[in-house]
């Protein structure tokens, strides 16, 4: 596996899993255990229900058939990539059915769960054609404890009245496919429409009988405070999840340790971002802190040099750092990631817009981390 992640050939460019060098001060005091380390993958796979054809025109016929990229997302998740714990999505239910539940969790040992959005309005496929999101964790490493999915909209009732006051009174200007402005509604309102879901998963790492919880989401893909908001609703069902796992134990509460990931649709300069790294959300005399806060300070563009990355979405137009892994710097520690700024290097010298070509199957590409536990 080693040697495959190091040679990863993009056409004459190379994508390198390289070590992460971390500063003498972030690393005073810590101890690090020697066989304690994990890989980890975040991928949002482009589900062939979103191979929109008025967006996708600069891509070849080819490598728009969703046969043809599934055979490359088997090479890459499969072999390539093949990671410790793998967040998947746009993953859909028919796919994880029919082929990853067995292909990546019985036959190779991994265990996996999966939890698929609801069909919203427009949806004229078969409900299995609609997506969610996946977790495949490698139980040779890790034993599983629980799982639960939950759906965004349904939770709402995380809140108290004076921030659904807010979420009431708050507009929303509503714009389609285009950014053509079509209307207002109420953020309350446009919350309660969208159909995004988040999975966590509790596991058990063997050789150190550490506890992660893993979750995986994709936020919508547009509205600040809609992504924000929805943010906010995982963050207080997590605080719920963790007193959950270890009822009435607060030290062990408190050394359970989080792994976050998904597709947040948002740029490192973003609201979600910023309420990520415990900055104040203030609406007037209302104030939103991220509750954890004390289990997350960090994601992994935090440890690595900048030019790592140019972005981890090439839709078209639609490019930038959208695909995360966030964690505490006191649980973990970055040893290695796989870079991404050959990809626009790519892009630039075959003179093509964006993703998914010959060699990349999804619009994103995949985001592949290794951690030590500390």
């Amino acid at each position: 596996m080693e040697r495959d992640l190091l040679l990863i050939q993009v056409t004459m460019f190379t994508r390198r899993f390289i070590p992460v060098v971390q500063s003498t001060k972030q690393n005073i005091g810590k101890y690090v255990r020697k066989d304690a380390r994990f890989t980890l993958l975040t991928y949002n796979m482009l589900s062939p229900s979103y191979m929109w054809p008025q967006v996708y025109t600069y891509v070849a016929e080819p490598y728009k058939n969703w046969s043809y990229r599934h055979r490359l997302l088997e090479k890459e998740l499969l072999n390539t990539f093949k990671a410790d714990i793998m967040c998947l999505q746009e993953m859909t239910a028919r796919d994880y059915e029919d082929y990853w539940h067995d292909s990546i969790g019985v036959d190779v040992n991994y265990g996996s769960k999966f939890i698929s959005k609801t069909p919203p309005k427009y949806w004229k496929k078969p409900v299995n054609d609609m997506d969610g999101v996946s977790i495949f964790y490698n139980l040779a490493k890790f034993d599983f404890i629980s799982s639960s999915g939950i759906y965004l909209n349904q939770l709402l009732n995380v809140f108290n009245q004076r921030e659904l006051k807010y979420l009431y009174n708050k507009k929303v200007t509503l714009t389609d496919g285009a950014s053509n402005v079509i209307g207002e509604d109420s953020l309350l309102d446009v919350l309660k429409g969208k159909n995004q879901v988040c999975l966590f998963v509790s596991l058990r790492h063997k050789e150190t009988g550490t506890i992660f919880v893993v979750l995986n989401t994709h936020l919508y893909w547009k509205y600040d405070e809609v992504k924000l908001t929805q943010c906010m609703i995982i963050m207080r069902e997590l605080s719920k999840i963790i007193k959950q796992l270890l009822p009435g134990d607060v030290k062990g509460q408190e050394r359970v340790k989080i792994l976050f990931t998904g597709d947040l649709n948002s740029t490192r300069d973003s609201l979600v971002v910023n309420f990520l790294q415990g900055q104040i959300v203030s609406h007037g005399d209302l104030n939103l802190i991220n509750p954890m806060r004390p289990y997350l300070d960090r994601c992994v563009y935090d440890d690595i040099p900048k030019d790592y990355f140019v972005h981890t979405c090439y839709s078209g137009k639609l490019k930038g750092i959208f695909d995360y892994v966030w964690y505490h710097d006191s649980d973990f520690l970055l040893t290695k990631i796989l870079t991404g700024n050959e990809v626009s290097d790519e892009l630039l010298a075959s003179n093509q817009l964006g993703l998914p070509n010959e060699n990349h199957p999804s619009d994103h590409i995949p985001l592949l981390t290794e951690f030590k536990i500390l």
